[in-house]
C-alpha cells in the first residue's frame, strides 16, 4: 500500500520541476555583468529581488552570451536574462517580464560630422560594428545589410568606435550608463562621447526560461513581477542603474506572450 505513494515521491524528486534553477546572464554594463567574481547590474537586482519574493533558490552565473542561449535552448530548470523579445525567439522559450526597454541607435564619436537622413545611407559606411550574437545582427543581416563587422564581444565593438577603427555601431541607449569598473566594457564611452546618427528601434528585454518549463512556474514569476511594478519596487531599482531612464510598463504594447 505504501508503494504508490513513494513512486510518487521519487517520481517528483527526478522530476524537473523539482531541480535547482539555474539562471545565466552576460557581460552587459550596467544592466548585468561580473564585479569581483560576483553578477551585479540592475537585471541582476531585478532577479534577485524576484527569487527573494518568490522564496526559491538558483544559481546565478555571468557567462558569454552565445553560452547562455544555448544552455536556455537544451538544458532543463535553466533561464536566461535579459533577453530581447523577437518573433524569432518567441516560440523558443517561456516569457517574463518586460524588465528592460532599451532603444537601438546607430552611434558614432560625438564631433564626427556623420549625418544619415535615411536608411539607405548607411550603406555609404564600410563597417558598422555590432555583436554577431546579437539579434540586431542576424536582424539587419537578414534585411539585407552587407556592411556589417560582426564582432565577438560588445566591449570590442566599444573599443574599434573609440579608436577610430569603426565609423559606426549598433547599441542601445543603456549600455553608455555604465559607471566605475563596469565601464571597461564599453571602453568607457559615456553619453557625452558619442552621439546618435540614426536612431533604429525599441526593444524589450526579459527574463526567458527553457521551453519545458510549466506554465505555473513562468505564471508565477510573472506575477511577482507585476506586483513589483504595482508597489514601485521595480521602478526604485529601475531608476538606481538607470537614473531618468524610461521603463517598461506592465506588458510590450501589443504583444502579450505570458501564458
Amino acid at each position: 500500500m505504501k508503494t504508490a505513494p513513494l513512486l510518487l515521491l521519487l517520481a517528483w524528486l527526478f522530476s524537473p520541476a523539482s531541480q535547482a534553477l539555474q539562471l545565466y546572464t552576460e557581460e552587459y554594463p550596467p544592466i548585468s555583468f561580473s564585479q569581483q567574481g560576483q553578477a551585479e547590474g540592475l537585471a541582476v537586482d531585478l532577479v534577485r529581488e524576484l527569487l527573494k519574493r518568490l522564496d526559491q533558490q538558483a544559481s546565478l552565473q555571468v557567462v558569454p552570451w552565445a553560452r547562455a542561449y544555448r544552455i536556455a535552448q537544451t538544458t532543463a530548470n535553466t533561464a536566461i536574462f535579459p533577453t530581447m523579445r523577437n518573433s524569432e525567439r518567441e516560440p523558443q522559450f517561456k516569457w517574463v517580464g518586460p524588465i528592460l526597454l532599451a532603444n537601438d541607435n546607430f552611434y558614432a564619436l560625438k564631433g564626427s560630422g556623420i549625418k544619415v537622413g535615411q536608411r539607405e545611407e548607411l550603406a555609404r559606411f564600410k563597417d558598422i560594428a555590432v555583436p554577431r550574437d546579437w539579434f540586431t545582427y542576424q536582424e539587419l543581416t537578414a534585411a539585407g545589410m552587407h556592411n556589417l563587422l560582426g564582432v565577438t564581444e560588445p566591449a570590442q565593438m566599444f573599443r574599434l568606435l573609440r579608436m577610430g577603427r569603426v565609423p559606426l555601431i549598433v547599441a542601445d541607449n543603456l549600455s553608455f550608463y555604465a559607471r566605475d569598473e563596469a565601464a571597461v566594457q564599453v571602453d568607457y564611452l559615456g553619453p557625452d562621447d558619442v552621439e546618435v546618427v540614426y536612431p533604429y528601434r525599441s526593444s524589450y528585454g526579459y527574463i526567458t526560461f527553457w521551453s519545458g518549463t510549466e506554465d505555473w512556474v513562468v505564471r508565477r514569476w510573472q506575477t511577482a513581477l507585476d506586483q513589483m511594478k504595482v508597489d514601485g519596487s521595480f521602478s526604485r531599482i529601475y531608476q538606481r542603474w538607470l537614473p531618468g531612464a524610461e521603463e517598461p510598463g506592465l506588458r510590450e504594447p501589443g504583444w502579450n506572450g505570458i501564458p
